[in-house]
């Protein structure tokens, strides 16, 4: 018997002295066990011990999630299906979906090779697939991702929930879960500024709608993934209203670079406007972006972008025909939001990672952009830390990355008035970072360090970067069988530059990623209440037990579980218990 079979074999036998294995005959026919949404769970690797039943403390209006593990006997598993029930009392929502894996190699980017190693090369976990039967090899182990929401209202609490497991096979098994919903709400507008590129060429290309990108049912499938991106913590806010894009046309699959593709510009040419404001007429219309800014503001949505400058042109390079375009599109569209009262939210984003010899660029777009609208904002992302002391005051909006906070003491030199966000990208890669090969802890543990340094909000440079990807719809097994998908890796490391995958029929489908970067930004929503309401000492003293420092946080998800439900019990002293 190999090293592995002998393992599984231990698994087993231990599942069935714990009453967690079903038997057929005399074969054990799975385990069944819950598991931390933090633990990266691999279908062909031993499975954590896990444990026989799961208990979870929520805040209405808040979501949080867990895994159930099945790992399947000698024979295997076909045709299995899970689904959920909660008994008596109703109220919370459960939706289950399964996580999907996605196969790395040895020659992949891993820029922290040199000092952490290649890894684990294999299968991954990351994508969340739609709940349907699905097959386990022998052996083999299936994550099934739970996420459970408590609606605004939900009456405080304990919910007993059971997640029905049927083998396939006559064989059925219930495994329990408690529920416990504090009189605690999750504020239902966001307070922090996060903001993420979601390119909308990039969905057109994938999904070919008929009636091409400018047509009521793209408009449609857009609003769909603005609402799940909103909804996870990190709304589309860089490009969703952007109108004015003067970065290169670039091929939806090229992974990277800021520019539109061709079809935003509606198949003109010499133009910079893009959709969603350049109309059918070629010229100026908003009405696309209101009904977005709408959809923003109903998650509490506080800014966002209306142009950016080419981050390859230099200032003498910009035409004058080029500058008197962009001037009158920037005072069209600030009278328009003028009227909105929204002006004060947006802004222009400057120079992307300038160079050293692109500062001066950033100086007179940041002057340009002043002279003709005082009131508009700029936003500068920079990659150097010197570039922080020299380049702080030409803008509005600084964004730095979390591993260069403190080189670039970026606290030191920011002025008042001035906004400070923060950002994570494949470089500087250390952690916390978002690729797929980084552990559960760094996604949620950026919402925690968000809260504890003081930081506006969180920025992400792509939802759906999806490289040569883009367009291949059967990527996975939407209907039955396997979780096994065939997604390619793209020039960055993996994961890096999507957080959401296309589902099928329009269907936007989180990650293993996402679900725990809205964890963690759920719980620093809850921290920034806790300290406003006079308890920004406890609050303060909650997120530094658990993350001490940018560099130096805790990789126990028992402790994350630990001080997500101290977050709650010190917010229900402070609530009112009206609702008890």
């Amino acid at each position: 018997m190999s090293r592995r079979n002998i393992i599984v074999f231990v698994y087993l036998l231990i599942g069935v002295c714990q009453g967690g294995a079903f038997e057929t005959g005399r074969a054990a026919t799975a385990i069944v066990s819950f598991e931390s949404a933090l633990t990266k769970v691999f279908p062909d690797a031993p499975p954590p011990q896990g444990k026989p039943s799961w208990d979870l403390a929520l805040a209405r209006g808040e979501r949080e999630s867990f895994q159930l593990l099945i790992l399947a006997g000698k024979a295997g598993l076909k045709n299995v299906s899970v689904r959920n029930v909660f008994r008596g009392k109703s109220g919370v929502e459960a939706e289950l979906s399964l996580v999907g894996f996605v196969h790395t190699s040895a020659g992949d980017p891993r820029p922290w090779a040199k000092t952490e190693g290649a890894g684990r090369i294999g299968w991954w976990p990351d994508p969340l697939l739609p709940n349907r039967p699905f097959d386990v090899a022998p052996g083999e182990t299936q994550p099934v991702w739970v996420t459970v929401y408590a609606p605004p209202g939900t009456a405080p609490g304990k919910y007993e929930g059971a997640l029905q497991v049927n083998f396939g096979n006559g064989v059925e098994r219930t495994a329990a879960y408690h529920v416990r919903v504090f009189p605690v709400d999750l504020p239902a507008l966001q307070h922090f500024r996060n903001a993420a590129f979601m390119p909308p060429g990039n969905l057109s290309a994938h999904y070919e709608p008929a009636g091409g990108m400018n047509s009521p049912e793209f408009f449609e499938l857009y609003k769909r993934w603005v609402r799940k991106a909103f909804s996870q913590h990190l709304g589309p806010t860089f490009d969703m209203m952007m109108g004015w894009n003067q970065e290169s046309f670039r091929s939806p699959t090229t992974s990277g670079p800021l520019g539109p593709t061709k079809e935003m510009a509606l198949g003109r040419e010499n133009t910079h406007l893009v959709w969603p404001v350049l109309g059918n007429s070629g010229s100026y219309d908003f009405h696309l972006t209101d009904e977005l800014a709408a959809i923003g503001r109903e998650y509490g949505m506080r800014q966002f972008s209306i142009a950016i400058f080419n981050r390859e042109e230099t200032w003498e390079q910009h035409s004058e025909a080029m500058k008197a375009a962009m001037a009158d599109y920037l005072k069209a569209y600030a009278s328009h939001l003028r009227g909105l009262g929204l002006l004060d939210d947006a802004y222009v984003y400057n120079v992307d990672e300038p160079p050293e010899e692109q500062w001066d660029t950033v100086r007179n777009n940041y002057r340009f952009v002043k002279s003709v609208e005082p009131e508009l904002k700029t936003w500068l992302c920079l990659n150097q830390p010197k570039a922080v002391r020299d380049l702080q005051r030409y803008t509005d909006i600084l964004d730095v990355y979390i591993r260069q906070y403190k080189s670039s003491e970026v606290a030191q030199h920011l002025r008042p008035g001035k906004q400070l966000i923060w950002a994570v990208c494949v470089w500087p890669h250390e952690h916390p970072n978002l690729f797929i090969e980084y552990p559960g802890e760094d996604a949620r543990v950026i919402g925690w360090l968000t809260y504890r340094y003081g930081i506006s909000g969180f920025e992400y440079w792509g939802l759906n970067q999806w490289g040569q990807n883009t367009g291949h719809r059967d990527w996975a097994n939407f209907r039955s069988g396997g979780t096994r998908t065939s997604w390619q890796a793209t020039k960055f490391p993996w994961g890096d530059g999507w957080l959401l995958y296309p589902g099928d029929r329009g269907e936007p489908l989180s990650s293993v990623r996402f679900e725990n970067l809205r964890d963690g930004f759920e719980d620093a929503e809850m921290l920034n209440v806790l300290a406003n309401r006079g308890k920004k000492k406890e609050a303060d003293a909650l997120a530094a037990s658990l993350a001490p420092a940018i560099e130096s946080y805790s990789l126990d998800p028992a402790k994350f579980q630990a001080a997500h439900l101290r977050l709650l019990e010190l917010l229900r002293t402070v609530q009112s218990s009206a609702h008890e």
